[in-house]
Formats: structure tokens, C-alpha cells, sequence
């Protein structure tokens, strides 16, 4: 299946932007920066889930009757060549020194931390991780950090069910991974994007 010629199943309901092609991609996600940076500066639609509620929740809290200001717009990239979800992946060493332990880390969903350079191409983008509460009435509840969640799954690249790869599991939040990587984003033809969150470390 190929994105061109695709509108009807690409860019409605929770895609952001209009027209073809990567430009829309690095607009929205300029556009996403950009909302991200002014909410941490400052500290009626008829999508559910569109990029453009979510900038738009992201800036004006109150008309959605929110208490406090979220910091990040959660989103998933579609590949151009496959029109599938992009993964990212890298590791991260959970020790030091000679005791340190590498572990795979691997997610669609990122936070865009910057474009590179000053480059309208290239950005990086930090991966985002599930956070389970076990008990849903206590402030302080302890988070279940999935060990599961993609554990199986190799490298990175565009792949299929984003659904199951979260084992089509209900969850609350995102936690930060400290798991950046650089991408161009020519190489997409989609963008979707999630609620703004306020992830945790």
C-alpha cells in the first residue's frame, strides 16, 4: 500500500497536517516544538485526536478545563516507502564502570527535543515509554515500567500493529528513556499525534 494517493486513510482523524509528501511531517513537528517550548517557557474540534488538539491542548489548558500545563505532545511517525509505524531504538547502560549493564530500549512514541543544527530536516527525537499505575486511586502510586513492552523486537525501522506492540494494554503516562536518536524527516508521510502528557523520569 502506498501513502501517495492515500488521503482517505492517512491524513484524517488522528494525522496531523495537510498535502503530501514530508513537508507536512517537519511542519507539525516544528509546530510541536514550538508549542512544547512556549508551554515550559510559561509554565469544540471535530478529531478526538488530531495534532492540532494537541498543540492546541497543550497551550490553552483551560478550555479543556485542565489545572496545570502538560509539557510534551506524545507522537508516532508513519515511514514513507511503507506507510507503516517508525520504531526507534537505542540502549541505555543501567550501571558503571566495569558493573554496567546495557539494556535495549525501543518504542514509536517520541518527544521532539530539537532540530539539529539548525537543519529543518533533521531532528532528534527522545523515545517514550509506557508508565502502568497499578493502583489508580493513590497520588503516589507505585509505576509498573513495562520490561515487556517490545522486548522482543529487534533494531529499529517500520513495522506493523502499534497496538500490539503495547500488548493492546490500557496506560496513563509516558516515562522518559534518556534514549535520543537523530532522524530526517523526509523519510515520513504521516504524523500522529497522542494527548499532551507531562512524562516522568
Amino acid at each position: 500500500m502506498s501513502c501517495r494517493g492515500q488521503r482517505g486513510d492517512y491524513y484524517h482523524g488522528n494525522v496531523g497536517g495537510a498535502g503530501t509528501g514530508s513537508g507536512c511531517v517537519k511542519d507539525t513537528v516544528a509546530r510541536i516544538l514550538d508549542a512544547q517550548r512556549r508551554v515550559s517557557d510559561d509554565s469544540g474540534h471535530g478529531c478526538d485526536t488530531s495534532c492540532d488538539r494537541s498543540i492546541d491542548d497543550l497551550l490553552s489548558p483551560s478550555r479543556h478545563r485542565r489545572h496545570h500545563r502538560h509539557t510534551t505532545i506524545p507522537f508516532m511517525l508513519v515511514c514513507k516507502d511503507s506507510c507503516s509505524t517508525f520504531y526507534g531504538s537505542g540502549f541505555i547502560n543501567r550501571g558503571h564502570g566495569r558493573h554496567g549493564r546495557f539494556e535495549c530500549v525501543e518504542s514509536p512514541v517520541f518527544k521532539v527535543r530539537g532540530f539539529v543544527g539548525g537543519s529543518d530536516n533533521c531532528v532528534r527525537l527522545e523515545l517514550l515509554s509506557p508508565v502502568h499505575h497499578r493502583h489508580h486511586h493513590h497520588d503516589d502510586d507505585e509505576r509498573d515500567y513495562e520490561d515487556d513492552v517490545g522486548g522482543s523486537r529487534g533494531g529499529c525501522g517500520c513495522k506493523g500493529s502499534v497496538c500490539s506492540f503495547f500488548n493492546n494494554r490500557e496506560f496513563d503516562n509516558f516515562c522518559y528513556t534518556g534514549v535520543c536518536i537523530t532522524v530526517n524527516l523526509d523519510c515520513f508521510c504521516g504524523i500522529s499525534c497522542l494527548d499532551p502528557v507531562t512524562p516522568v523520569d
